[in-house]
């Protein structure tokens, strides 16, 4: 937490935390949302994101120059692989192998939440909100969703990020892991549903195709089971 401070000592800025009590990440970000000043930004992080100062250096030179962006976005790799931003084809997601830094189309571009630069007056006069049945995951494409839909532009910034994606660790108890993973499913249908039945429906199919797949990889067939 201090170093924190120490690399924003130059910027004006307030911190929140979710103070261990476990509120929905959507809950979190609307309140946070209406608390935002009109000249400011917001930034999202994750506990287990990994960054430097030079983060903060470059994507304040990115938002001087790019004032009528509305959403600036790190490269975010986990274990070698570039996993944010990515692009997301009708109901399924796709990583990229090479991203070049710069102003770039939205069309299809999704992210995750750590690292995400948010201008308040986006946020505060054009965005419709978090969707708060979408507690936990999925709210990053919650809102990628809603933003491309109407914004043409978005910022990759020269800036590598890493991020570990905990939920494909094994280890973890199965019970933890099990409500998690319902969590998932429930919240990726609720996103689909705004799509039409269509998606919806393929939707079904395409996680019940990922649940055996997942329990390959977690070496745990009782994962085909969870709905």
């Amino acid at each position: 937490m201090s170093e924190l401070h120490y690399m924003l000592k130059n910027i004006n800025h307030r911190y929140k935390h979710n103070n261990g009590q476990n509120k929905p990440l959507s809950k979190i970000y609307n309140d946070t949302i209406n608390k935002l000043a009109e000249n400011e930004y917001l930034i999202i992080f994750d506990d287990d994101s990994s960054f430097d100062s030079d983060f903060f250096e470059k994507s304040s030179q990115a938002i001087i120059h790019n004032k009528e962006i509305n959403l600036f976005l790190p490269i975010v790799y986990d274990r070698g692989k570039i996993i944010s931003p990515a692009k997301m084809i009708w109901f399924k997601g796709h990583y990229l192998k090479s991203i070049t830094p710069g102003m770039i189309n939205s069309k299809n571009i999704t992210a995750i939440n750590s690292g995400m630069i948010i201008n308040a007056q986006y946020l505060k006069h054009k965005f419709i909100g978090y969707d708060e049945r979408i507690k936990f995951y999925f709210t990053d494409n919650d809102f990628m969703d809603k933003f491309t839909s109407t914004n043409k532009k978005l910022f990759i910034l020269d800036y590598k990020m890493n991020h570990t994606l905990n939920f494909y660790l094994r280890g973890e108890n199965f019970e933890i892991k099990k409500k998690r993973f319902k969590d998932l499913r429930r919240s990726y249908l609720i996103l689909m549903r705004r799509k039409g039945n269509f998606m919806y429906y393929v939707t079904h199919i395409y996680l019940f195709i990922y649940s055996i797949k997942f329990s390959i990889q977690q070496r745990d067939i009782r994962f085909i089971f969870v709905f």
